[in-house]
């Protein structure tokens, strides 16, 4: 999960290189207006084809993998735990281990053991009821609360940071100011190098840091240095905005970067696919996702804001500080947070997935098998 999760920073550093290659490719049309307002005829032309070009050229790996996803088979745990199909779910084990694509039961004897499931298995079904009886219990919704308020608290802040964008690609030569730019190009150039520097320097660095040592220091872990790290330098950031030069800048922007992805940004990611049960594992992984796209929104929609409170005509941004100042406290609260989740490395599934909250009958096999009877392990 965690390196799937990396691939984000794969498809970061491709987008900043189709960016600088089609800005590239149309550098003739560019050159010659001096600022996006006087940017018509050709130039307009072609920045539509640009932009229609970045979006066609992120479909792509968007739909090879949607077609992978539509044809590979379900996990042999859901098939057992949730569609309760006891013999499909036996043959997928051994087909997945003999390196095929997924098993092909007998019907009759399916047909025997997903009747003998169905009066034998006392797993509950998915439903509603079922929903508010499993997270009605302290243990469960505080786990829910953990994975959901980590996430909250980090995309508040990890949207939020790109306030400082523009004064980072000032710091390391690729501004974007437009009383420093000469044409809509070099607006379009530096931008494209600028983030394409940025995202080298601290994002796919930390993903795969966090890769490599996902399973040895563990998510908790992680996490939990992740929020305290990121609580500091927002601090440093936010206290001592007006003190610190643009290369001090950079260097907290880049370690800022480095640490979300080897941190929070990458376990509020993972842990939730794996603590809970099987029926309610993708719902809980959707709320506790959905809860960061309510803390980007706010981040950047409410907070964010904030930084043009009392701007003059000499600081556009007489808050920003202020707004740093705001993103310090959700990452300390992403500590507290971090405290409600468990420590999941090295344990299975069935280990996490709290299956002490349901009793489960053994169900014998259909009688041309003689293997072991199955239960919910």
């Amino acid at each position: 999960m965690a390196a799937v999760f990396a691939m984000q920073g794969l498809g970061q550093l491709c987008a900043a290189l189709v960016m600088l290659f089609v800005t590239l490719g149309f550098k003739g049309s560019l050159q010659g207006p001096k600022d996006p307002s006087k940017c018509t005829g050709d130039c307009q032309i072609a920045v539509d084809k640009m932009w229609r070009t970045l979006i066609g050229f992120g479909a792509v790996p968007a739909c090879i993998a949607l077609y992978f996803r539509l044809t590979i088979p379900e996990t042999p745990r859901y098939t057992f735990d949730v569609a309760r199909d006891v013999e499909k779910a036996h043959d997928d084990v051994k087909a997945y281990m003999s390196g095929k694509h997924e098993g092909e039961p007998d019907s009759v004897a399916r047909a025997t053991a997903a009747q003998s499931a169905k009066e034998g298995l006392e797993v509950p079904k998915a439903s509603w009821r079922d929903f508010g009886r499993h997270y009605a219990k302290p243990k469960n919704f505080g786990l829910l609360l953990g994975t959901a308020g980590s996430w909250f608290v980090l995309d508040v802040a990890f949207y939020g940071l790109s306030l400082n964008n523009a004064v980072i690609l000032d710091a390391i030569g690729y501004t974007t100011n437009a009383n420093s730019i000469t044409s809509v190009y070099q607006l379009l150039y530096n931008t494209a190098v600028g983030n394409l520097i940025i995202v080298l320097a601290g994002a796919v660095p930390g993903y795969w840091v966090s890769v490599a040592t996902i399973d040895t220091l563990g998510r908790k872990t992680i996490q939990m240095g992740g929020f305290i790290i990121l609580t500091i330098l927002f601090i440093v950031m936010g206290f001592a905005y007006n003190h610190i030069d643009k290369n001090g800048l950079l260097a907290i922007y880049v370690l800022a970067q480095f640490f979300f992805n080897f941190g929070p940004n990458t376990t509020t990611f993972i842990v939730p696919g794996e603590v809970f049960p099987t029926r309610y594992r993708s719902t809980s992984h959707g709320i506790s996702a959905a809860s960061g796209k309510i803390g980007s929104i706010i981040g950047q929609g409410a907070i964010s804001t904030l930084r043009t409170k009392g701007a003059t005509k000499d600081n556009a941004n007489p808050w920003l500080d202020h707004v740093l100042e705001i993103y310090a406290l959700f990452m300390l609260l992403g500590c507290f947070t971090t405290l409600l989740i468990p420590e999941t490395k090295r344990k299975t599934l069935e280990e996490l997935c709290g299956e002490d909250d349901y009793a489960v009958s053994r169900v014998e096999r259909p009688s041309n098998h003689k293997d072991e009877p199955i239960s919910s392990a």
